[in-house]
């Protein structure tokens, strides 16, 4: 058994966003003459968007395999409780996004300015950068995230929570893709055993920064 640990201060995410930024950091890295800029770089982006699937699946495959709901399971603690509590994964969800800071997709706010009577509702609380909490959010496919990086609509609401556990285990997916503050990577899957993330809050010192 391998295990591996890291540190993540903005957002973790697992899913078709980190897929579409492992290809474009694959390519970077192989041809960078071909990213010389923001234009290059959205043209990229929305190349390897639509061959992935974001935008556009193929149809000769099935678009509910491409759902997360179909290799993974998600478990929560919430403040102050011991037990891990299981949240359904929605079926339409292709992204899910663990947010530490507000801001995602270069100063997006995706998990929005919730109402009171909705944030009651859901049993959420406003979201605070110093909370110890993570707000967890899908996206379902380009469409909705383009409407939700414009910040026309808010994503998905999945959960707020104290730590999360997230199983993966391979069927239709060979590959997952995840990435902690826009560094991707590709996660080997198997049929016969789960790969777990475990991401839970680290105590740190504060640190100030001062100039003359």
């Amino acid at each position: 058994m391998a295990c591996y640990e890291g540190v993540f201060y903005n957002y973790f995410s697992i899913g078709m966003d980190a897929q579409v930024a492992y290809g474009f950091h694959h390519l970077r890295n192989e041809k960078p003459y071909l990213a010389q800029g923001p234009i290059a770089n959205k043209s990229i982006y929305s190349g390897y968007s639509c061959t992935q699937g974001w935008f556009l699946t193929p149809c000769i495959n099935d678009p509910s395999l491409r759902g997360l709901k179909n290799i993974l399971r998600m478990h929560i603690k919430k403040v102050n409780c011991r037990e891990w509590e299981q949240i359904p994964v929605p079926k339409s969800v292709r992204a899910i996004v663990c947010l530490n800071l507000h801001n995602y997709g270069s100063g997006r706010n995706p998990w929005g300015n919730p109402t009171v009577d909705y944030l009651e509702k859901r049993g959420f609380v406003e979201a605070h950068v110093d909370d110890g909490l993570l707000e967890i959010f899908g996206l379902k496919q380009g469409w909705h995230a383009s409407f939700v990086m414009v910040e026309l609509i808010s994503a998905k609401h999945i959960a707020q929570a104290a730590a999360i556990r997230l199983e993966m285990r391979g069927g239709e997916w060979r590959d997952s893709f995840l990435q902690m503050d826009g560094e991707p990577w590709k996660q080997p899957m198997s049929r016969e055993y789960s790969s777990f993330v475990e991401i839970r809050r680290v105590p740190h010192q504060s640190v100030m920064i001062s100039g003359e």
